[in-house]
């Protein structure tokens, strides 16, 4: 049974910070989740303190109200909000508790925690793929063109950070 801390962590890993100056991307501390709650909710719902207790285990969940405003807050930072009023799947996620939901709601949990352990895996795996498929290049021409491809892509990625940074600082 997936318990509120592996919901809770899976949202952590999911959920990344944008790239900073070198395209690495991190996840969200505790404070800035929840600060992001305080700033959705209009008052202060949950401390860095009381996250990490639920990351850790420490406390076994919160109220439904802590929880959803708790994916409410990872909707903000991923500028992935639902309109007002909206149903929400990682409301849904962090607020049904598996250990008193009916069947139904347990098997959304888990096809919602499945997707989000999926994209992360994809997002994790996918440069040590193509890392692998690399490793089978031996010409030195191909080699040299991959070298270039790389350096122009770091050279567009870093002039479009460039351009988030500007936009995000004001």
């Amino acid at each position: 049974m997936l318990t509120f801390a592996d919901r809770l962590n899976l949202l952590f890993r999911a959920f990344l910070r944008p790239p900073d100056e070198r395209g690495e991307r991190k996840e969200w501390s505790n404070l800035q989740v929840a600060r992001a709650a305080e700033t959705v909710h209009g008052r202060s719902v949950i401390t860095r303190e009381h996250l990490r207790m639920l990351r850790n285990g420490e406390r076994p969940r919160p109220s439904v109200e802590t929880a959803a405003a708790i994916a409410r807050a990872f909707e903000f930072l991923s500028q992935s909000e639902p309109e007002p009023g909206r149903a929400s799947a990682i409301v849904a996620y962090l607020a049904i508790d598996p250990t008193e939901a009916s069947p139904d709601e347990v098997a959304q949990v888990e096809s919602i925690h499945q997707q989000l352990a999926r994209a992360v895996d994809m997002r994790e795996n996918k440069l040590l793929g193509l890392m692998a498929r690399l490793g089978d290049l031996e010409d030195p021409e191909s080699l040299d063109e991959i070298r270039e491809l790389v350096t122009r892509l770091e050279d567009k990625e870093r002039s479009r950070r460039g351009g988030f940074l500007r936009r995000h600082r004001r």
